[in-house]
């Protein structure tokens, strides 16, 4: 079994929890009482963190993630934990547990283990996300969902991915910003299967972002109507245009 870091979370769940006051009882519920003590008795990881978001009462004494790293890199086979520890360390998928707590940065470098790691993690608190790959690689929506669910990702760099719903249709960038409303930096490759639609465009003009690159643009691409828009309805956005 991989050695996985737990101090420091642990540390911090404690300093947190000390302060607060955790009823032995349930809190007024149209559920009995008797389904709150299941529920909160029983709940998996990932139940018990939504569970701890609703009521003190389901708050745990023990935390109910393990915390592994704040810089992180998927490769083909392996999770490569460079941080944490004096030696950096590659672990197979198979080796790590199933309720680990992600935060930091994480480097995305082959789809190959991404569903499956994604699927031993019980929560993301990601403030970067890359994507380090060099073709068009296609990721589902619903792990994209996941790896920005804290809502606080301040840099996102997709490179040439292509996000897919169920159905195998294209999510368009407007979509994406929905799950990032901290975001700082967003860098990506011009894609043809993906336009840079008026309410992706708008959709920037409208955020938080601070720095806006885009790499590998043709040559005919209309560059002066774009920024001529964003510099009168976003002025302090910093937009870096790369063309191949």
């Amino acid at each position: 079994m991989a050695k996985v870091q737990t101090a420091k979370i642990s540390a911090d769940i404690l300093q947190i929890t000390s302060k607060i006051t955790i009823s032995k009882w349930p809190p007024k519920s149209d559920f009995p009482a008797d389904i709150l003590k299941f529920m909160k008795k029983n709940a998996t990881e990932k139940q018990a963190l939504k569970l701890m978001k609703t009521n003190k009462y389901f708050i745990r004494e023990k935390c109910p993630f393990i915390y592994f790293d704040d810089y992180f890199v998927l490769t083909q086979n392996f999770v490569h934990q460079t941080h944490s520890t004096p030696k950096a360390m590659y672990y197979r998928i198979e080796e790590l547990p199933n309720n680990l707590g992600i935060c930091g940065t994480l480097h995305i470098q082959h789809e190959n283990l991404l569903s499956h790691f994604i699927s031993k993690c019980v929560m993301f608190d990601l403030k970067c996300l890359n994507f380090n790959w060099t073709k068009n690689v296609k990721i589902s929506y619903n792990d994209f969902k996941v790896l920005t669910s804290s809502g606080r990702l301040e840099k996102l760099d997709l490179g040439p991915t292509i996000v897919t719903s169920k159905n195998g249709e294209i999510i368009p960038y407007e979509s994406l910003l929905n799950h990032t409303p901290a975001l700082r930096r967003l860098c990506l490759e011009y894609n043809h299967y993906l336009k840079f639609s008026q309410k992706f465009i708008e959709k920037i003009c409208a955020s938080n972002l601070e720095k806006f690159e885009v790499f590998k643009l043709p040559i005919n691409f209309k560059r002066e109507a774009l920024m001529s828009y964003m510099a009168k309805k976003k002025p302090n956005l910093r937009v870096l245009l790369y063309f191949k």
